[in-house]
């Protein structure tokens, strides 16, 4: 079995991420807090500058899974410029494409978001919330240090069934 590569996108490569993303939210819906419909609208100046600020590390990184020359996996962060929050970075978009799961894509590209995060001196933790009902990617994540640390009810809504998150940290050893 071919190990996937882990990768960040140049911007030029921004209609594949696009497409990547766009198929999470299409194939996932109860997982991401955007919905198809909200990114689908974006225009392709939006879909650039996204790539171009996550490429540049303005605040925020992605990383892709890239098998044979094609996108098959994501994982991003992002953290905030103010003095009492940036010590946290927010884990968000982490999508496998269905045929690739069970591979273990998904446990390199978070290895790979976590070891780039310690490396930023002023992060001390990550943190994500997850569909309380995704028992695969929980465990992952608990496998990966992370542990739930409390709990959002009713807090998605999609196609008028609610959804409760766990709240996961991840605390990064001095």
């Amino acid at each position: 079995m071919t190990t996937a590569e882990i990768i960040t996108l140049p911007p030029e490569r921004w209609p594949e991420a696009k497409y990547l993303r766009l198929e999470a939210l299409r194939e996932e819906p109860t997982a991401f807090a955007s919905s198809y419909e909200d990114e689908r609208a974006f225009s392709d100046d939006i879909w650039l500058a996204r790539l171009k600020s996550a490429y540049e590390r303005d605040k925020n990184m992605t990383f892709y899974a890239q098998l044979e020359g094609a996108l098959v996996g994501m994982a991003g962060a992002g953290w905030s410029a103010k003095i009492k929050l940036r010590h946290v970075a927010e884990v968000y978009g982490v999508y496998v494409s269905p045929p690739m799961r069970g591979r273990g894509i998904a446990a390199l590209l978070i290895r790979r978001l976590l070891e780039e995060l310690q490396s930023l001196a002023q992060i001390e933790k990550a943190s994500l919330t997850v569909n309380s009902e995704s028992i695969a990617a929980v465990a992952l994540y608990e496998k990966l240090g992370f542990e739930i640390v409390g709990a959002a009810k009713r807090e998605l809504k999609v196609a008028g069934q609610y959804y409760h998150l766990h709240y996961m940290e991840h605390h990064f050893e001095s």
